[in-house]
């Protein structure tokens, strides 16, 4: 074959592959861009989220309420008991030590 042929052949194969994989990034980009995130509705998950972390904080409000009660009952419980009688002295003498 004749090199200019063959040298030819090369360039219009470069070419076709070159054309190809432009148009091939083209669609790319072009896809992606109109591929944006659109405003949309509200839907309702978000607002499920919401109630149910709600619900999540009253229960725990409630529990907290309950531990602040069971505190201040202990706390009533103390300050009512009567004070343990203090301790006399022994009735045996202490041993004296030698210094």
């Amino acid at each position: 074959m004749d090199p200019d042929v063959t040298i030819f052949a090369q360039v219009a194969v470069i070419a076709v592959l070159l054309v190809g994989s432009l148009s091939a990034i083209t669609v790319a980009l072009v896809r992606a861009l109109s591929g944006r995130p659109k405003l949309r509705e509200v839907s309702n998950g978000p607002n499920l989220q919401l109630e149910q972390l709600q619900m999540s904080v009253d229960a725990i409000a409630v529990e907290v309420e309950r531990i602040a009660e069971a505190q201040r009952f202990s706390a009533k419980l103390l300050a009512d008991r009567p004070e343990p009688p203090a301790i006399g002295r022994s009735e045996y003498p202490r041993e004296k030590t030698h210094t």
